[in-house]
């Protein structure tokens, strides 16, 4: 399922509309699918509050679900910034295929094992920010432009990096 039926199964749900009723002020922050081995998991949609400085996520799949609002993960002082559908012209299906272009042209040694995907409007704009997970614990990070279908950035980063000091 496509990033766009998903949102529009979402819209249409009782419990989305009971939700957004109650809930008038909140919008469109993320959208985040996983992919493992070609399967995609569910879509899981997150609506920002910013009264409330929480959001809550919907897992599209068979049925709607509502998981519990939680704490936004962003910088002190920053807002959550809206993704505007409008700015959304190029779909999951694209976005994955130019980022296994780069990955084979950059980065051809990386073994795929997963790959994460969100579209989300950050510092950067509104766009696709595609992590691929790699075999040898590396991840390649490409973040396309929703609207152009640009690459904005690529990177090779180890997930050592990452680790507690």
């Amino acid at each position: 399922m496509g990033f766009k039926t998903a949102l529009k199964k979402l819209k249409e749900s009782s419990k989305f509309k009971k939700w957004i009723s109650k809930n008038k002020e909140a919008y469109l922050a993320y959208a985040f699918i996983m992919i493992e081995n070609s399967e995609k998991s569910e879509w899981q949609i997150g609506y920002y509050d910013k009264k409330l400085d929480k959001v809550a996520v919907f897992t599209i799949n068979n049925n709607i679900e509502i998981n519990p609002e939680q704490d936004v993960f962003k910088k002190p002082g920053t807002s959550v910034k809206k993704v505007n559908l409008k700015n959304v012209k190029f779909d999951l299906d694209y976005v994955l295929k130019k980022a296994q272009t780069i990955k084979e042209k950059k980065y051809p040694k990386e073994l795929v094992t997963k790959t994460i995907a969100i579209l989300q409007n950050i510092d950067l704009g509104q766009l696709w920010n595609i992590t691929l997970i790699t075999s040898s614990l590396n991840t390649i990070n490409i973040k396309i432009d929703a609207k152009t279908g640009k690459t904005i950035k690529h990177e090779l980063v180890s997930l050592f990096q990452f680790k507690a000091s």
